[in-house]
């Protein structure tokens, strides 16, 4: 049997919390996404600034996890917050990297209240040529059955 990879970014835990127990649920392997230090400020509105110059010069930060060969996964689970109806710029690093991946890709999207069909569609815009079987906002449950 194939296995799952959780991916996941997050930059107050929250993201964290929710593919952890995914990957406990499944018991799946996880990958946190990191970028160097201070690459982001611990202020939400500065952070969203330069994440919106980041994707206004497709100039995405650099990952400084080791992202393992994902030939053996069937699924990739893609976690992260929703930063103003968009991906968070370390997970369009991912998934530019990933392009020649031929598994299923499921996107998970952690929202204070942003527009999640927005996210959706951004987050399959970004994933490019990736096979995104399904968009889900931070239900856990939909993703354990999306996974089953």
């Amino acid at each position: 049997m194939m296995k799952t990879l959780i991916v996941y970014y997050s930059k107050t835990g929250t993201t964290k919390k929710l593919a952890e127990k995914i990957a406990k649920i499944k018991n799946a392997d996880i990958l946190e996404l990191t970028v160097a230090p201070r690459t982001f400020p611990d202020d939400m509105y500065v952070t969203n600034d330069i994440a919106i110059k980041q994707r206004e010069e497709n100039n995405f930060p650099a990952l400084i996890s080791n992202v393992p060969s994902l030939d053996q996964y069937e699924t990739v689970v893609v976690a992260g917050p929703n930063w103003g109806s968009e991906l968070a710029t370390p997970l369009a690093t991912f998934l530019n990297e990933i392009q020649n991946y031929n598994g299923k890709v499921i996107s998970v999207d952690t929202s204070v209240g942003q527009n999640d069909d927005k996210y959706n569609a951004n987050f399959r815009k970004g994933a490019g040529k990736l096979n995104v079987i399904a968009t889900i906002n931070g239900d856990v449950d939909e993703v354990v059955s999306t996974l089953n």
